[in-house]
């Protein structure tokens, strides 16, 4: 699939999942390989094109922009390109962050200052797939709900989500040393995240979260591919061995990558192994929001490492990192459906707590998750507009 250049004519521009926005430079094959793998077009314009497109905008899934080619005269144009991206719910992707750029004014730009492949593709595809999902239900009412579905799809969607809930723990691995809290709301009758927290020997627990691209059904039937494919222990007669995370994180990737699975592309996950004889953590993530370390009388702060989504290359990289946690204590891990209770990027790109996060933060962890819970059964969404919620909460007692 060749590349298509995207200029401005009597006739409009060709419509394009993927718009890079640069001057001169060329985009890596390997991503643009992998773009047309997945059967996506993809196409680049100049700065100045780009400011110059307005209407034709609508029919792009995601434009990827390098800030460093946009210079001052252009800057106008540019932010009126970028409101039009905005009603038309295209999201944008910056490679850097070199322009006073308005950030706070763009709920939909994403800043990649120091990402890899793995993850500038992950990015690309999830906005593609949001876009896609919000232009499938443009032309429903936007108050329309599960309820006007036929009866027996509901039924079945009850059944499924009740067999999803079967695979959940049942009891958490509360000691005299450890008080776990969970979260889990999907935002239809089935989820596409799911979390697992399981004693592996007599000094180690694991835990991680796992989100699918979108929710319902096509969501929620990935979430089981996943259970089975995040494998944390292997057992040989009496012998037995735990997997460092990056392991973990490792195999899934590729058991996801090699399936070549439809309908949802890809999924995020953070997988934690904590050795409560010494308290230290390791810790990977792939693509999912950073962990946070929540310590008495400091700022909580994310614990950060790179890694891109599952199912995006196989044999893809992801950073494991330690850190050594005390009595006192907290950690949360939380899909991406809490975002907004949680926090977000400043204007200058720097993530920044929520205030309502920042009231609970200090609380035992079984009411920090408790009023967590409140703050995302309290949000009114429109239903297309919702997102699978949930969270993994750990305090060292």
């Amino acid at each position: 699939m060749a590349m298509i250049e995207v200029r401005t004519t009597a006739t409009g521009t060709e419509a394009v999942d993927v718009l890079f926005v640069t001057n001169q430079k060329s985009i890596p094959s390997r991503l643009t390989q992998h773009l047309e793998e997945r059967g996506y077009r993809w196409g680049k314009a100049a700065v100045p094109v780009f400011s110059g497109l307005k209407d034709e905008l609508c029919s792009a899934g995601t434009v990827v922009i390098d800030t460093t080619e946009i210079e001052e005269p252009q800057r106008n144009g540019f932010l009126q390109s970028l409101r039009k991206l905005e009603q038309y719910h295209i999201a944008a992707i910056f490679l850097n962050n070199e322009i006073d750029f308005p950030f706070a004014e763009y709920k939909l730009a994403t800043i990649l200052q120091s990402a890899s492949l793995e993850e500038i593709a992950g990015r690309i595809e999830t906005n593609v797939a949001y876009h896609k999902k919000l232009s499938s239900t443009r032309t429903q009412s936007q108050d329309q709900t599960p309820d006007t579905l036929p009866p027996d799809t509901i039924e079945q969607l009850k059944m499924a989500g009740e067999v999803q809930r079967s695979f959940l723990p049942r009891r958490l691995p509360n000691s005299d040393l450890l008080r776990w809290s969970v979260m889990f709301r999907p935002a239809d009758w089935v989820s596409g995240d799911i979390y697992d927290i399981t004693r592996l020997d007599e000094q180690h627990v694991g835990f991680y979260i796992t989100d699918a691209v979108g929710h319902s059904m096509p969501a929620a039937l990935l979430t089981m591919f996943l259970k089975h494919a995040i494998v944390l222990r292997e057992t040989r007669g009496t012998d037995y061995r735990i997997f460092a995370p990056t392991d973990v994180i490792r195999e899934a990737n590729d058991r996801m990558a090699a399936q070549e699975l439809k309908g949802c592309l890809f999924a995020t996950c953070c997988y934690g192994l904590l050795n409560f004889k010494t308290m230290q953590l390791t810790f990977a993530r792939a693509g999912h929001p950073y962990p946070i370390l929540i310590r008495h009388g400091q700022a909580p702060i994310q614990l950060e490492s790179r890694g891109g989504l599952l199912g995006v290359f196989g044999q893809a990289d992801f950073q494991q990192r330690s850190i050594q946690l005390a009595s006192g204590d907290k950690l949360l891990l939380y899909s991406d459906g809490c975002d907004a209770l949680i926090g977000a990027g400043d204007e200058e790109g720097q993530f920044e707590f929520s205030d309502q996060f920042m009231a609970i933060a200090d609380l035992d962890v079984e009411e920090m998750i408790e009023r967590l819970d409140h703050l995302a059964a309290g949000r009114n969404l429109p239903y297309n507009e919702r997102d699978d919620m949930t969270a993994i909460g750990l305090q060292i007692l």
